[in-house]
């Protein structure tokens, strides 16, 4: 087979090869603070936000509103986020993350950090430049040929929590 064919056949499989084992890791460190994968979405949400409403963490997260309520209770359970309802029957109210939650957000983007850090230990930095320029090439090109809401910013998002960090935003 021709690198040129090769290439395209490779790429989707090691998408989800390497998704499949990010999962996998994000969710062992996740265990050790009795969190799971799922709140992530949400966890990272407001650490770039500060706070938001339901609505928008239903919008930005891509879930709908009856997960994004059953989540946000689990989390408000585990003392992870807190929220600024001036009364139980209030219908509009913001989220945010408590200091703990916060805590656990950077202690375990860290985690995290140290172990992406050693899966492309191998590469130099020029190579590790390339990856990044070809990853923004990337999410540029999608975000054009897809339909994402216009304040959609989740390719921006997501290479800069790669580049930059999350650990002055979550306080």
């Amino acid at each position: 087979m021709s690198e040129e064919k090769e290439w395209r056949t490779l790429l989707p499989a090691y998408i989800r090869f390497l998704t499949k084992n990010i999962d996998i890791m994000s969710n062992q460190i996740l265990t050790k603070y009795g969190l799971k994968a799922s709140y992530m979405p949400y966890i990272i949400t407001l650490c770039h936000s500060g706070k938001a409403t339901m609505k928008e963490l239903s919008e930005k997260t891509g879930t709908d509103k009856s997960n994004t309520t059953r989540i946000i209770s689990e989390l408000r359970s585990k003392n992870i986020v807190d929220d600024d309802r001036k009364t139980t029957c209030s219908k509009k109210y913001n989220v945010f993350l408590t200091d703990y939650g916060a805590d656990v957000a950077i202690s375990s983007k860290r985690e995290f950090e140290e172990l992406i850090e050693e899966l492309f230990s191998d590469l130099s930095d020029e190579e590790r430049e390339t990856l990044i320029s070809v990853m923004y090439k990337t999410i540029t090109r999608l975000k054009s040929t897809c339909s994402y809401p216009s304040d959609s910013d989740d390719g921006d998002r997501l290479c800069k929590c790669a580049v930059k960090g999350l650990d002055q935003s979550c306080r």
